[in-house]
């Protein structure tokens, strides 16, 4: 037994010592690019890069990422690559980085490039080279509306699938609406990060209007949601974020039910609006709505009806100073995130309708009050994040909560509390080994009193304690 055990561990060793052999010849680098290179499987990462060159002996690398860096490219530097994925970022590009060979040998093999946050005023005419492209983000550049060139995208058009695009955020070179994207005829995702664009026209996505899933437009200067929007016929996920001359007036836009019927994601972020917009209400398959970092002053029951559809409603920094109490008129709602607001309480009938939660976060709140039947209806809930809200003690909401909870399993996430941790616990205890509880739960977190989870503290040292210990007592 002892030979074949000594046998085993050479085995083992020899095994460890082949994988990293391995790893190490398969992360050879070209020597001006060790130092400043990592592997990561077939991905390269570097910084602070001022060459790319060739792979002399060929290579097994399929993405290339250098970002932050003074970058020079010359006709073979990605001679003997390979490579189907390429990203130099803030690599202060300009448009005398590219020759037309730029990228030479990579025509037939590169699926996705990004060239985000540098320098250059028009698209690489390199890039007319590529025959597979699927992927190619120009985000970040000042780029004006006239150069994004007809040629170039009409050479693209056939492969690409998505396509980014933008000023840095608050450059005004983008003014205008670029109309050579009509040669993009197969897009599936158009990402308009920044512009200084004020009206869009109708017919703004013509050539993808029947192929386009997913669109964003942010950090705009659009005062209202672009009636162009309407012409998607098959849109599936909206992004209409940080557009802060929009406003309740700029989403008030007159469309008839029935349009976008496959809309199924809407973000309205940081768009200056107050309350729900009535025409969310014509999007029948709506399901996931993210509004956070809006001023909603007016959640009225009657603007609740617009989103009485969705199941999922992120209402972060939205200046919300209680639990709105029209959100338990959208029935089926499983997913509600209310976290960095300023709900001071969490009353007994806040959550009484919302029967229907999986998930509820309410992170970085000053709440002062939980009523110990504040999630008494909870009963399906799956994960409850009260992270960073200054308490100082398990909430007795809790036990109310599991004791009626269906059999399942819940995560209470009460991260960045200064939990004490005693056998004033012990009722939390007594909860989790009753023969009657349904479920079993795991408490995220840390006691501040003793160097444990709190987790770990209810599994290890309250057996110890004293019986008979009530919550609202302790």
């Amino acid at each position: 037994m002892k030979t074949l055990g000594v046998v085993l561990s050479l085995s083992l060793f020899q095994l460890i010592s082949s994988i990293t052999l391995q790893r190490r010849q398969s992360c050879i680098l070209p020597s001006n690019m060790t130092g400043k290179c990592q592997c990561q499987g077939n991905i390269v990462k570097c910084e602070d890069l001022d060459l790319i060159v060739p792979q002399t002996g060929g290579s097994a690398f399929l993405r290339l990422e250098v970002r932050n860096s003074n970058l020079t490219i010359n006709g073979t530097s990605f001679t003997g690559w390979g490579l189907t994925e390429v990203l130099l970022e803030n690599c202060q590009l300009t448009d005398y980085s590219f020759r037309y060979g730029s990228f030479g040998g990579l025509e037939n093999s590169l699926r996705l490039l990004s060239l985000k946050d540098n320098e250059l005023t028009t698209l690489p005419r390199s890039l007319s080279k590529f025959t597979n492209i699927e992927t190619l983000d120009v985000s970040g550049n000042p780029i004006r509306s006239y150069n994004f060139n007809e040629n170039i995208l009409r050479d693209i058009g056939d492969t690409l699938l998505s396509f980014s695009f933008g000023t840095k955020i608050g450059g005004t070179e983008l003014s205008q609406w670029p109309t050579t994207l009509i040669h993009l005829v197969k897009l599936q995702e158009l990402i308009l990060t920044a512009a200084d664009i004020t009206i869009m026209p109708t017919r703004s996505f013509h050539g993808f209007e029947g192929t386009l899933l997913r669109l964003t437009l942010a950090n705009t200067k659009l005062r209202s949601v672009p009636l162009a929007i309407s012409r998607l016929r098959y849109l599936q996920d909206l992004h209409f974020d940080h557009n802060q001359n929009v406003g309740d007036y700029g989403v008030r836009i007159p469309l008839i039910k029935g349009f976008l019927p496959f809309l199924n994601q809407m973000s309205l972020k940081d768009d200056n609006i107050t309350t729900f917009p009535e025409v969310l209400q014509s999007f029948d398959r709506l399901d996931q709505l993210n509004m956070d970092e809006n001023n909603l002053k007016f959640v009225s029951d009657k603007s609740a009806k617009a989103v009485s559809q969705i199941t999922s409603l992120s209402l972060q920094h939205s200046g919300i100073t209680r639990i709105p109490g029209a959100i338990q008129d959208i029935t089926y709602l499983n997913i509600l995130d209310l976290s960095n607001n300023s709900i001071h309480a969490i009353e007994t009938n806040d959550l009484k309708e919302s029967a229907e939660l999986l998930t509820l976060k309410l992170n970085n709140n000053p709440i002062l009050y939980i009523s110990d039947k504040a999630f008494i209806n909870q009963t399906k809930l799956r994960r409850l994040e009260l992270k960073g809200i200054q308490i100082k003690r398990v909430p007795c909401a809790l036990e109310a909560m599991i004791r009626r909870h269906q059999p399942g399993y819940i995560i209470v996430d009460l991260s960045n509390n200064k939990i004490e941790c005693n056998c004033g616990l012990k009722w939390l205890f007594d909860v989790k080994n009753d023969r009657h509880t349904r479920t079993r739960f795991r408490i995220v977190g840390n006691c501040d009193t003793v160097a444990k989870s709190i987790q770990d503290y209810l599994d290890a040292d309250l057996a110890a304690c004293p019986s008979g210990i009530n919550c609202a007592d302790s």
